[in-house]
């Protein structure tokens, strides 16, 4: 079985998040499995880094539809990355707009392009795929183009929130019927959504993980798009992702300030002292050192961190904050850091090597997402002997049991009360010395996940919902 993977982004080549680290790994597990096959798909960004990168051109330059490209390819650890070329749409800085959170005026025609060129390449360097697995709404136009052909589909939405939803002007870029244009189309009120397209016609369509597969058909987590979910959920499936277990490990991790395993945990102490000595932190005694590595939205439950950091403080939690996000909740949290110099750190920026050091420095995760489709931080931050304290929602719900780490559902009062039961157990060494020790030892391995891809697969080419 051949499997092409498309997405818009993959890590290590092109990277802004969690997609990236799910495209980089699934399919090179799933190329270990016998039988399987994969390759990945992406667009040639000019944010590729080549001289990391050997790149080698395929010929002749493809035309579709009266469009020209180019197709070149790399290898990513024995895995081949077709990259295709236009330097109309893939040759500026800048994968989804000139920002980090901002968008191009032509990502319809942008991500069309991409999912049109995909579709019309049959054979990849004489790689044919089975099957085409979709990643998101900028390759969801995928199983639209191929509705009529022979290959099988698969969409894996990774966040419902983002659809790719544009005004009717910018339809005509799909090169698409205007029959599609309905409301048992694309058609989306008064405007064409990507994400419904693939939704549609795929063959199977799965999410991240079993919670989120449930909370996504309801009008709260749904984001309008929850009747067209429910409709197909005959072939929806939630996966919980995995991460690299080989790429996040503290006993191998050169990047941070001494390794540790289970057994041998003093190293976990002296990465604790020498991120509070660079940050300038003196945590109290009394409470653990609290670690977040994460966007800075309202999605991520950063409101409910800025409303309550007087209350952290006197229950002498400290907190050491990495990422970017709205300028709302960066300001608000450099004000907090400036006021709480000893307490408090915040550090605006995109850095792996300093994430892998709050992971392996801090006591406790937090991670209080308002809907989280899956979520990885939590399962690095547990490989790295850091206790998560999450909302219990989605993949979070999932992926962090009651005896490895603590949850509660709501808001403001339900937070406070689950930082102090968790203080109650702070205080108990043996106890949090075995909550570590588990969290350490959970399997976030792809090996956990890939038998449900493989059954999903199974399902695509029985042609059990076409």
């Amino acid at each position: 079985m051949k499997v092409l993977h498309a997405a818009s982004e993959m890590y290590p080549l092109a990277s802004t998040g969690g997609l990236s680290s799910v495209v980089g790994a699934l399919p090179d597990a799933l190329n270990r499995i016998d039988n399987i096959e994969t390759a990945v798909v992406i667009p040639f960004y000019s944010d590729i880094d080549t001289d990391l990168h050997e790149i080698t051109w395929l010929s002749p330059e493809k035309t579709f539809l009266g469009e020209s490209f180019g197709l070149a390819s790399t290898q990513i650890h024995g895995l081949t990355v077709f990259l295709v070329s236009k330097d109309e749409f893939f040759g500026r800085k800048g994968m989804y707009g000139p920002s980090a959170g901002s968008s191009w005026d032509d990502n319809a025609a942008r991500f069309s392009f991409f999912s049109r060129a995909v579709a019309s390449i049959s054979s990849l360097d004489g790689f044919v795929p089975d099957i085409i697995h979709c990643h998101d709404w900028q390759t969801s136009l995928i199983p639209v183009y191929l509705r009529e052909v022979d290959t099988a589909t698969v969409l894996t939405i990774h966040n419902l929130q983002f659809q790719g939803r544009f005004p009717s002007s910018d339809y005509p870029f799909t090169f698409l019927p205007d029959t599609l244009y309905r409301i048992d189309g694309l058609e989306f009120w008064g405007d064409w959504n990507s994400l419904k397209g693939g939704i549609i016609f795929a063959d199977q369509i799965t999410t991240v993980s079993p919670t989120y597969s449930e909370e996504i058909k309801t009008p709260e987590f749904g984001c309008d798009m929850d009747g067209v979910l429910r409709e197909y959920s005959h072939k929806l499936t939630g996966i919980l992702n995995g991460i690299d277990t080989s790429l996040w490990d503290p006993a191998t991790d050169v990047k941070i300030s001494r390794n540790y395993l289970i057994g041998r945990m003093e190293g976990k102490s002296i990465c604790k002292k020498q991120l509070c000595s660079e940050l300038g932190l003196k945590p109290s005694q009394k409470a653990p050192l609290l670690g977040m590595v994460t966007r800075l939205t309202s999605q991520k439950g950063i409101d409910l961190v800025t409303a309550e950091i007087e209350k952290l403080l006197q229950m002498d939690f400290s907190l050491v904050i990495l990422g970017t996000g709205d300028p709302w909740a960066e300001n608000a949290l450099l004000d907090a850091a400036k006021k709480n110099p000893e307490r408090i750190s915040v550090t605006i920026a995109y850095n792996d090597s300093f994430a892998r050091r709050i992971f392996a420095g801090s006591d406790v995760f937090l991670m209080p997402s308002v809907f989280e489709p899956c979520g990885l931080g939590q399962m690095m931050a547990m490989r790295y002997g850091t206790v998560p304290l999450v909302r219990a929602v989605g993949g979070l719900s999932d992926s962090v049991p009651d005896n490895s780490g603590f949850s509660f559902s709501g808001g403001s009062n339900e937070f406070i009360a689950e930082l102090a039961n968790l203080l109650e157990n702070w205080n108990d060494k043996r106890k949090w010395a075995w909550l570590r020790r588990r969290c350490m030892a959970t399997d976030f391995s792809w090996n956990s996940s890939i038998k449900g891809y493989l059954d999903v697969y199974e399902k695509t080419l029985e042609g059990e919902n076409r």
